[in-house]
């Protein structure tokens, strides 16, 4: 993901095109009881727009296809696909189509540590390190020698899990987020190829960029709070998911890895060729050997509907809790200066603030695309979207696999999926 941000019954043919369902309860290819866009307050006209809009992205090359829901109010009440999840084999996208959700995984992670906090296991304010004590002795970065080796001071205070769960811990990232300074090298180097635990006690390592709650960087926080997880649930990460979360919620489709009879309807990532079209994406970056919890979830759209609508509905879906409406309310609300994501991203997060996982809508007026005031979502880097908007009583999910980096990138696709959600609005 280079920047924050990070669905009516229809035929299934390439484009999805609307058509008026039957009011039906939740079954295997619905993942929420279905209604029809008007009779919550939608344009299916412009809602079909939408549609067109993503196949119109296929038609130019700009990714191989797309799967789309939009729910309001509860109600499923649009769906689409288009283009291929496998070009080479020309294999249609579809409903059923898995997808690496990469940092659409953090806010899973995040609602993971925050039921274990309300089991009573931990205090948000808690230092880390008293349950994972390679973080007992953090060191913040000052500069380097003459001969380049990284300076380092003690952190004036410890790390606490609330400042890990919104990015304001100091840690740093592996990917391209800081290719010039000395320490986004060393985080960049940092090796990955052991388990969770084996790459937190790497993590802990290194030095901080800024002191514990001074300031915010997107970072290997999520996995920090994965490890977190295992450490007090007594589980591996993946497990605990799985048992409180997955399978209770009826993500049948979501994990860490994908069974070998549904590995063919696993998408293909492509990434934009120099002289047009699309080629196959080196996605070792994506790959982890370990239960990551910033990228590793494998989803389906419709999976990530109901996990969004249960944050939708305050922490609940069909008749059973996961959260507290109290601490839905603590993920979604800004733990952060109101700067701190303009600082970092630029003009493209003006007006967004950061919860405990989740970015949120702070200043609707000057968003620089539609979008309501409380509004919350984290995008994913191989172009996938979701979004609760509590206001609207929208819920929508789009999910494709293209990856963006590299001088040939296509456009930012989350600006134009809000645009065109809420221009749906008719009431």
């Amino acid at each position: 993901m280079r920047k924050f941000l990070v669905l009516c019954m229809c035929a299934l043919v390439s484009g999805g095109s609307f058509a008026s369902p039957k009011v039906a309860g939740v079954g295997a290819s619905t993942p929420l009881p279905m209604s029809t866009p008007a009779a919550v307050g939608l344009s299916a006209e412009r809602l079909d727009h939408m549609a067109a809009f993503f196949r119109a992205e296929v038609e130019r090359n700009e990714a191989a296809g797309y799967t789309l829901m939009v729910a309001r109010y509860g109600k499923l009440v649009y769906q689409a696909t288009g283009g291929m999840r496998d070009l080479e084999r020309a294999v249609p996208m579809s409903l059923d189509t898995r997808f690496r959700i990469t940092c659409m995984t953090k806010p899973v992670t995040s609602v993971a540590v925050l039921m274990l906090y309300e089991d009573g296991r931990f205090k948000l304010d808690d230092p880390i390190s008293k349950y994972l004590p390679e973080f007992s002795s953090p060191t913040v970065y000052t500069g380097t020698d003459a001969t380049g080796v990284l300076q380092t001071a003690p952190a004036k205070h410890p790390i606490t899990i609330r400042q890990v769960l919104s990015n304001s811990a100091g840690l740093g990232y592996g990917y391209d987020y800081d290719l010039v300074s000395p320490l986004g090298k060393s985080w960049l180097a940092l090796p990955m190829g052991g388990s969770l635990a084996d790459t937190v006690r790497e993590i802990a390592r290194l030095p901080l960029y800024f002191e514990p709650g001074e300031s915010w960087r997107y970072s290997y926080a999520q996995d920090v709070l994965g490890r977190l997880v295992e450490v007090v649930s007594g589980m591996p990460f993946e497990r605990f998911l799985d048992t409180r979360l997955f399978s209770p919620l009826g993500m049948s489709h979501t994990g860490f890895s994908i069974a070998a009879g549904d590995a063919p309807l696993l998408a293909t990532v492509y990434r934009n060729k120099a002289a047009g079209g699309l080629e196959v994406a080196d996605i070792s970056a994506f790959e982890m050997r370990w239960a990551s919890g910033g990228v590793g979830l494998i989803s389906t759209t419709g999976d990530y509907l109901r996990f969004a609508q249960m944050l939708a509905n305050g922490g609940k879906l069909d008749g059973r809790r996961y959260l507290s409406p109290v601490t839905v309310g603590l993920l979604t609300s800004n733990q952060v200066p109101t700067d701190a994501m303009f600082k970092f991203w630029g003009a493209d997060s003006l007006g967004r603030g950061y919860g405990l996982g989740v970015a949120v809508i702070l200043d609707a007026v000057h968003s620089p695309q539609a979008d309501l005031t409380g509004d919350y979502a984290w995008n994913g880097r191989l172009d996938t979207h979701w979004i609760v908007s509590p206001e609207s009583g929208l819920v929508a999910v789009l999910l494709k696999q293209i990856d963006n980096r590299g001088a040939y990138a296509s456009h930012e696709t989350d600006p134009y999926f809000r645009n065109l959600l809420f221009a749906a609005i008719g009431d």
